[in-house]
């Protein structure tokens, strides 16, 4: 038998399977990563603080993260491949390995352009929790697939030359049988190759040899909060994440806090003169606006390259406003913070949580007990993300919506009534009601696909704005002849207008807006001319302190089960809470600190450092701040899991000085002996 070359030895052992095996999952690896690195590249603006050398650092240290993925969803393909059998060279089994290669990875890839739409919107990877919630959400429909399909067709195209790519992989790594003789150590090889590259996978499933696997938090070691998501695939991203029941939280902390406000009055912003006014009760107007932070406001935002919001802008410099702070980056996480005071601080969304059949306690609750007719507004489908509902258990015993509204004219063939005609009807709605009334308004139209009336009319100028800030405008617009048509109304004057966001925008123009600080920025401001002085105040507030503050300015004294304080009340501090992506966020006005629960690894001077670019934490300790944020986390923890939402008995032994002024009828009704 004759010798093989030299040069044959080479060829043989570059066409062996394990050889063909490696260059299946190199191109795996290559494919998925540069993947991942587009979310970086189609989101810039979120990332405006690295420079070139840093991102491609992270782009190389993600590979870590992109290796158990590379090895497990083509698992199937390694234990084939190294088979100490002749049967893989059978066409029928290698075409079946072959679909399943190209299948699972071009789903691998799939996600990581979903998520390149999606971080956009969310500022987050996708999870497990958050794509059950897409796929079960009414939000979710094939007019929004299809308009996302048609923004954003340049990914698609980009995503279907990557498949491409897999499949010419596939197609140049067959297995071909050799003409000659097999090697008489061939059985052998391959055992030896199928116990290494089982090893490897092992390995890379655990993404290297120390003690506990990887996993998301894995990534705060490399980087901060904002630049983790470069390190993260999406697949990786869905695995590891899973929903975990909040633990209590057990410790000694210096700070003291408690969720129960006993006395609500006022001692700062109010007319002096007020107080002499009649005794007619106030009314209330929350209106929630749909996407429009701080940066899309011309009174917060001065460089601004156009005013989008010239109303909003007059109202609010004769308003009572604050630094606004958002708890909240989703549309569920919106009502149980503003309508209930309570921040998301997991994973979940409080209404999709272990704990969405808790009892709470809401300023609305309270406003009902003083005779308050009690309303929530939105022009969207009725049920839509379960509104109605939340709303009716946060106090609100009246629900309009589209059906309520009963004009599908005025239908923007996506989410909802146009903002303009709904605002409208909201205005003479609260003409019918009996006062006095509590209304919350939440509009829809500043959203995807930035849809407004055909017959609205942009000023000059507005050609090159984006849809978005097309509808801002139009929100703007909507605003001024909702104010137009109320002031002309008996109940105007004696009425507290609040003013707030649901969450900040998506699309960013300003860097100081695209960080874990800026993206949380949202208006709010207190309109009450004959009560409330305007005043431009630089204190954060955050949603969760509205519930309290609503109370205190409309001298509604009761007891309140509040996260959040009462912006009218000097003797609370300002503080600012949340939770993104698997960090917990706590501000008490001067230092930002960030940590997972046990670690801290953040420290920040927002108001002096607004890009986040100088992270403190090897120069400053900050120990009271950190102290504060585990000591309200021990509390929202023990008070969720126990179903405490409200103020117990316990609070009211704790603080014996009060007994005497607490009602029992605060408690909720399902919760008295």
């Amino acid at each position: 038998m004759r010798r093989q070359t030299r040069k044959e030895k080479i060829q043989a052992w570059l066409s062996s399977p394990y050889m063909l095996l490696a260059y299946r999952l190199i191109a795996t690896l290559l494919v998925l990563s540069i993947s991942r690195w587009m979310l970086y590249l189609f989101n810039l603006q979120f990332f405006h603080q690295l420079d070139t050398g840093q991102a491609l650092a992270l782009y190389l240290q993600g590979m870590r993260f992109d290796l158990p993925i590379v090895f497990g969803i083509n698992i199937l393909t390694i234990l084939f491949y190294c088979l100490p059998s002749r049967i893989i060279y059978k066409d029928e089994l290698q075409t079946f390995v072959d679909i399943i290669y190209i299948v699972a990875n071009a789903i691998a890839v799939l996600l990581n352009f979903l998520d390149i739409v999606c971080f956009r919107f969310f500022g987050k990877h996708l999870t497990v929790h958050f794509l059950k919630l897409l796929f079960n959400s009414d939000e979710v429909s094939f007019g929004v697939v299809r308009q996302v399909l048609f923004d954003y067709w340049y990914l698609l195209v980009i995503f279907v030359l990557f498949v491409l790519i897999i499949i010419v992989v596939a197609q140049h790594t067959k297995l071909k049988k050799p003409e000659k003789e097999e090697n008489p150590h061939w059985q052998l090889r391959q055992s030896i190759s199928l116990v290494v590259m089982l090893l490897l996978t092992v390995l890379a499933g655990r993404g290297g040899l120390q003690a506990k696997p990887i996993s998301v938090e894995t990534a705060m070691q490399y980087t901060d909060p904002q630049n983790a998501p470069i390190l993260l695939n999406t697949p990786f991203c869905l695995l590891t994440t899973h929903e975990t029941p909040l633990k209590e939280r057990t410790g000694e902390y210096k700070s003291d806090f408690s969720p129960i406000h006993y006395d609500l009055k006022s001692n700062r912003f109010i007319e002096s003169d007020s107080l002499t006014m009649d005794s007619v009760p106030s009314n209330l107007v929350v209106i929630i606006l749909k996407n429009v932070g701080q940066e899309m406001v011309g009174y917060y935002s001065h460089d601004r390259r156009s005013q989008l919001t010239p109303f909003l802008d007059s109202l609010l410099s004769q308003s009572l406003t604050f630094n606004g702070m958002s708890n909240s980056r989703r549309s569920l996480e919106v009502l149980p913070a503003i309508l209930a005071s309570i921040p998301s601080m997991m994973e979940n969304d409080f209404v999709r949580s272990p704990y969405a059949d808790n009892d709470f306690d809401a300023y609305s609750k309270h406003l009902q007990k003083q005779g308050y007719n009690t309303i929530f507004m939105h022009g969207g489908k009725n049920g839509v993300l379960g509104f109605d509902e939340f709303s009716r258990r946060a106090g609100f015993s009246k629900y309009f919506g589209r059906t309520e509204y009963g004009d599908d004219s005025d239908y923007d063939g996506q989410w909802g009534i146009y903002d303009g005609p709904f605002l409208q009807y909201a205005a003479k709605t609260l003409n019918r009601v009996h006062e006095p009334f509590a209304t919350a308004i939440y509009t829809l139209s500043s959203r995807y696909p930035y849809k407004v009336p055909k017959d609205f009319e942009f000023p000059e100028g507005s050609y090159f704005w984006t849809g978005f800030e097309k509808t801002v405008y139009y929100v703007d617009c909507a605003l001024r002849d909702f104010f137009k048509s109320a002031s002309q109304m008996s109940w105007y004057d004696h009425t507290l207008f609040v003013i707030t966001a649901d969450y900040s925008n998506n699309e960013h123009f300003q860097p100081e807006y695209s960080n874990v600080w800026g993206m949380y920025s949202i208006p709010i401001a207190f309109y009450y001319p004959r009560k409330i002085k305007a005043f431009q105040s630089n204190e954060i507030a955050q949603q969760i302190d509205l519930g309290p503050s609503i109370l205190s300015a409309l001298e509604v004294n009761d007891t309140l089960f509040s996260f959040g304080r009462n912006l009218f009340d000097t003797l609370s501090e300002p503080s600012f809470v949340s939770y993104y992506n698997l960090t917990y966020q706590y501000c008490d006005g001067t230092y930002l600190v960030q940590s997972d629960g046990e670690n801290s690894f953040g420290i920040f001077k927002p108001i002096s450092d607004s890009l986040l670019n100088d992270n403190l934490i090897d120069r400053l300790q900050c120990p009271d701040v950190y102290d504060k944020l585990y000591r309200f986390l021990q509390e929202y923890n023990k008070r969720m899991i126990n179903n405490e939402l409200y103020m117990t008995q316990d609070d009211v032994t704790r603080d014996t000085s009060q007994v005497d002024t607490i009602s029992q009828s605060l408690v909720p009704q399902s919760h008295v002996q």
